[in-house]
């Protein structure tokens, strides 16, 4: 099975779990990024609402996706939902294809029903490389 690991950070906990990720399965992460600014307490508002209305945003990403046959995304968590950035990069994607890994502070994704996998690595729990763990061993079953 030939997959691609991409992802979106805004903090960089998103990007050290795409690598941790990458680096075990030996591929690359590729970073999706937006023309948004969330910096700063307006911009973790304004990521609240933007997620929370599925509201789409211009995206950027360097690399060709097209010869993935599955797609690890790795995402933050933002008002109980995907990053605004990753919900327009999986509105052109088939989402049965889509192993969702979802980092949060204390929260679980909501609406899980649509990908092949979903695993949450929530930062309270102290738990993120066993998950890592967990999550790339079933990967390489597959």
């Amino acid at each position: 099975m030939k997959y691609k690991v991409v992802y979106f950070t805004r903090t960089g906990n998103s990007r050290r779990v795409a690598e941790k990720i990458a680096n075990i399965l030996f591929l690359e992460a590729l970073e999706i990024r937006d023309n948004m600014n969330w910096k700063g307490v307006f911009g973790f508002i304004k990521g609240g609402y933007y997620a929370s209305t599925n509201k789409n945003v211009v995206i950027i990403i360097s690399e060709n996706l097209d010869d993935a046959e599955e797609l690890i995304v790795v995402t933050p968590l933002w008002a109980g939902k995907v990053a605004p950035t990753i919900n327009t990069f999986l509105k052109t994607k088939a989402l049965k294809k889509v192993h969702l890994v979802v980092t949060s502070g204390s929260s679980y994704l909501k609406d899980r029903s649509y990908y092949k996998s979903v695993t949450d690595i929530i930062k309270s729990k102290n738990n993120e490389d066993a998950v890592i763990d967990d999550f790339t061993d079933k990967i390489r079953l597959d």
